[in-house]
């Protein structure tokens, strides 16, 4: 396990996250106080991905966080829930700033000893300082967001769990980013191997260890923050699992309790077989149709898909999100099939081994509020690309976010994120990065 060098004495964690990146950033500079200097102690810095801040990752390829959550606390924050919970946004501490696309931020408070917190969703990093008139600038080990689950240092990660996919190495961005076992630039930890970061699971049989087993036990999923499912062609285990209500509502409860899914291509029945609705798969007989309840979570498929599609290239993959896009703009780094490194441009940039598209999002009614009215979820198109030669293809999404009723989060991609052995991290790998810290942030508005 690789961990951060950090020289601080690390505190406890409080569970209320603020808003998500999504919202009004006052961040990237600006000011946390009340904007007129004077008898205030001045903090910033920069917050970096766990594992890819300076003299970590290659030079020039370090990525920033964006919309991360630094404020101070003069009390001694509570822990976060070591297993799946519901986290409600709350308005941004006074005093507190959400970073800029390049991760800066700048906050004022009065002089004296706080707990500062940098958050993320689930990745928290906090440390007591003493603050005095003037400005202290974090340097990058103050600033990084760690890649373990150490709650006695104030270090905070999801929680996670991971099947084991036979084509999208997802597990090979987690190991850069600091988790597990690497040798070179493959994940190297041992099949159904367990740690506080991460678990592996296997898509083949059903004793403990397997994916079976996991579905089947919702007290298992509930121990995890995130589970990803990353594209499989050995989907035939649990293929009948998928049309079981049972199972699909084991699904749906956990995220209803604040889980996160992230499903990839082949892969999407765990998404398009639960939540049938919100999207509409492109590739001619893939997509799975029917019902679901929201309050019991139960329904009925009456069109069982299975989420494959044809292989192919988008070479105009777009970020449709502007946050995204600019944070993504701000980074330089490799590209697959290219030489060296350059600047990305969000609004042109390549994404490979592409099996799926979606053909169409669906806003879909998750339940009532206190008045009785209906609340409905609309899904999020994060980024776009074209299947060329295929009728209504071109620049349709490839990466969906929704938020189905409860208080947890589903991401299905249409590529797979990680294929290869190879230095740093491309766009589309960026892009999950990205997306990883985005789904983990807290929920506005939840219907429990």
């Amino acid at each position: 396990m690789r961990l951060l060098s950090i020289s601080l004495v690390l505190v406890g964690a409080l569970v209320a996250c603020g808003p998500s990146g999504r919202g009004d950033d006052t961040g990237g500079g600006g000011d946390g106080g009340d904007g007129s200097g004077g008898n205030f102690a001045e903090l910033k810095g920069k917050v970096w991905a766990p594992n890819q801040a300076p003299g970590q990752a290659m030079a020039g390829q370090e990525i920033p966080i964006a919309g991360a959550l630094v404020y101070v606390s003069a009390t001694k924050p509570d822990p976060i829930p070591d297993r799946v919970y519901c986290e409600q946004c709350v308005p941004t501490p006074s005093g507190g700033a959400l970073t800029g696309a390049d991760g800066s931020f700048s906050l004022q408070v009065p002089p004296g000893r706080y707990w500062v917190v940098i958050q993320k969703g689930q990745f928290r990093l906090e440390a007591e300082y003493e603050l005095q008139l003037g400005t202290l600038e974090l340097p990058a080990p103050q600033t990084t967001l760690p890649s373990t689950w150490d709650p006695a240092t104030g270090r905070y990660m999801p929680r996670m769990a991971m099947a084991t996919g036979t084509n999208d190495q997802i597990e090979d961005i987690l190991g850069k980013l600091g988790v597990g076992t690497m040798s070179g630039n493959t994940f190297q930890n041992p099949m159904g191997e367990k740690g506080p970061e991460l678990d592996i699971y296997d898509y083949e049989g059903t004793a403990a260890g397997s994916v079976t087993f996991l579905l089947s036990n919702i007290a298992e999923m509930r121990k995890y923050h995130i589970i990803f499912f990353p594209c499989s062609v050995s989907m035939s285990d649990v293929d009948t699992l998928l049309q079981n209500q049972t199972i699909l509502g084991n699904i749906r409860r956990y995220v209803s309790e604040g889980g996160k899914l992230y499903v990839t291509d082949w892969s999407g029945e765990l998404a398009d077989r639960a939540f049938p609705q919100q999207v509409v798969l492109g590739d001619s007989g893939t997509d799975s149709d029917g019902t679901y309840d929201a309050t019991t979570f139960t329904g009925t498929l009456t069109t069982v898909g299975d989420a494959d599609g044809g292989l192919y290239e988008a070479p105009d993959g777009k970020t449709l999100d502007a946050e995204l896009g600019a944070w993504l703009g701000l980074q330089m780094g490799p590209t697959e099939g290219g030489t060296g490194v350059s600047m990305y441009n969000p609004q042109s940039f390549v994404v490979t081994d592409l099996w799926n598209w979606v053909k169409k999002m669906n806003t879909v009614q998750i339940g009532v509020d206190g008045t009785g009215m209906p609340v409905y979820d609309a899904p999020k198109a994060w980024v776009s690309g074209s299947k060329s030669g295929t009728t209504g293809a071109m620049n349709r999404p490839i990466a969906v976010t929704y938020q189905p009723a409860g208080c947890g989060k589903v991401l299905f991609t249409t590529f797979q994120t990680a294929n290869g052995e190879h230095d740093g991290l491309y766009p589309q790998e960026r892009v999950l990065l990205y997306l990883i810290m985005e789904i983990t942030t807290c929920s506005d508005n939840p219907i429990l």
